[in-house]
């Protein structure tokens, strides 16, 4: 008889070892589940900034303005808006051109419509401005009067988390 409950209570120990292995295992599953996904979803996140480039020669001089994705995926834009003085615009060219009216210049602008994708390493030129410089003048003063534009970009990683680049951030209240 006794033998029979020794076998009987080490038959229970094993199934219940078994059990608790079997749920660990089952945890530890859920939890390497949970870390790829989080893993996933960095390694298709975007990130756009702005940068600005000046460049002068002799008698000319140009800035650019580019919006670069350095995130490790492409960046699906949702919306593009681009301001002066914290106010909306919808003409930029025109914008622009009263800006910089008493100037010589020529103008390249690219507006980025709602269904766009920036590839991750992708930059595209939003604004060049190439100016005639007299002696002595810098970019300076374009460079200010043209830093009253700014610029809002809503856009999607491949999993649809948003992210927005607004460079009125501290600037101008919402």
């Amino acid at each position: 008889m006794e033998t029979k409950l020794i076998e009987a209570s080490i038959g229970t120990i094993g199934t219940f070892t078994t059990a608790v292995i079997g749920i660990c295992a089952l945890g530890l599953t859920i939890y390497q589940a949970v870390l790829a996904r989080k893993h996933n979803r960095l390694s298709v996140r975007p990130h756009l900034t702005r940068f600005t480039n000046l460049s002068t020669q002799p008698g000319k001089g140009v800035l650019s303005v580019d919006l670069i994705n350095k995130g490790i995926g492409p960046a699906f834009i949702s919306a593009f808006e681009v301001y002066l003085d914290g106010n909306p615009i919808t003409d930029v060219k025109e914008t622009v051109n009263k800006m910089l009216s008493t100037r010589q210049y020529h103008q390249q602008i690219t507006l980025l419509t709602d269904d766009y994708a920036l590839s991750a390493g992708e930059s595209k030129s939003l604004l060049t401005i190439a100016v005639v410089l007299n002696d002595g003048e810098s970019l300076d003063q374009i460079e200010n009067e043209l830093g009253r534009l700014d610029l809002r970009v809503d856009y999607e990683s491949a999993y649809k988390e948003s992210y927005r680049l607004d460079t009125r951030e501290g600037q101008y209240p919402s």
